[in-house]
């Protein structure tokens, strides 16, 4: 069966037609004149090949087939009031979809409370979440998998971005031990030869490279891995020394690591595609983050803040 086009116009003069019972009233509701509102009801009433009215005395009204487009009409207009008010909401960046990507320490320190801020204030936002590396997420941004990006800046041409925070990365090493007894000649154990570093051709990777450099040190790296904590974990253990952000190395429990002279600072930034507008949803974010990881009152973060 051929699907007659129908005016959207024509159901609107349908709808009215009977709540006011009369063509005249029905009209002046719509702020049309009586001709064009039976012109219209006319031409909806031939697409659909069937009578939409019929006369009773001097008032006209719905047949069988008219009651049921009626009905049609109110489903039509209504969910039509519905998708205009969601497209609002939605213009407005409070509705819909935000497409999220960042980088491990940006999930575990510099988004959490700017994300759970979004979600009580805004939550019709309905957030998709990935963590990969930086260069990752832009050739994600490139493909249009994601709305926003926290990686490690600069993001470079072809982006926009806000800078975030800036993470203080340090040599940190396995804790020294006292000796285990005054009278055995022991001494603490030295720190081990081999580097647990981020994975080679990262951004982080040659922010550390270029810092150590500078320092003097040509690390032997024994293990390379994308996830701080892992690298954490191998200096705590004794394994590897490592460079970390200070608030990973000073979180999650265990042995305290020894801090070393500091190697490089890592500024993470908001990114997105240069070429398209801000996602609505993505500013949003965007400015509960920045507000969240702002300096506290005198220049110094809260502890909170640095953890």
């Amino acid at each position: 069966m051929d699907m007659p086009p129908i005016n959207f116009r024509s159901l609107r003069c349908l709808q009215e037609a009977e709540r006011c019972g009369s063509f005249t009233e029905a009209a002046w509701s719509l702020q049309i004149s009586q001709p064009a509102l039976s012109q219209s009801l006319a031409e909806l009433s031939k697409r659909l090949g069937a009578p939409l009215f019929r006369k009773e005395g001097r008032r006209r009204v719905l047949t069988e087939a008219g009651y049921r487009t009626a009905r049609y009409a109110d489903q039509v207009v209504g969910q039509t009031a519905d998708l205009l008010r969601w497209l609002e909401s939605w213009t407005k960046g409070e509705v819909g979809l935000l497409r999220v990507g960042m980088i491990d320490t940006a999930g575990l320190y510099t988004l959490p409370a700017g994300l759970s801020r979004l979600r009580e204030e805004h939550s019709g936002i309905d957030l998709q979440l990935v963590v990969t590396d930086s260069g990752a997420l832009l050739s994600m941004l490139d493909d249009y998998r994601l709305d926003l990006a926290f990686a490690v800046g600069p993001a470079g041409e072809g982006y926009d971005s806000t800078p975030i925070t800036t993470e203080h990365m340090h040599i940190y090493s396995p804790p020294s031990f006292p000796p285990s007894g005054a009278d055995d000649g022991e001494t603490a154990p030295a720190a081990p030869e081999g580097w647990a570093l981020f994975p080679s051709g990262s951004r982080t990777r040659q922010l550390v490279d270029q810092g150590l450099a500078g320092l003097g040190i040509r690390p032997q790296v024994a293990l390379e891995s994308t996830n701080p904590t892992v690298l954490r974990q191998m200096a705590v253990l004794g394994y590897a020394r490592t460079v970390l952000p200070r608030q990973v190395a000073e979180t999650g429990g265990g042995s305290v690591l020894e801090e070393g002279p500091l190697v490089a600072l890592r500024t993470i930034e908001g990114v997105w595609r240069s070429d398209v507008d801000p996602d609505p949803r993505a500013r949003k974010l965007i400015r509960l983050v920045e507000k969240e990881n702002a300096p506290a009152e005198g220049g110094r973060r809260s502890e909170s803040q640095r953890k």
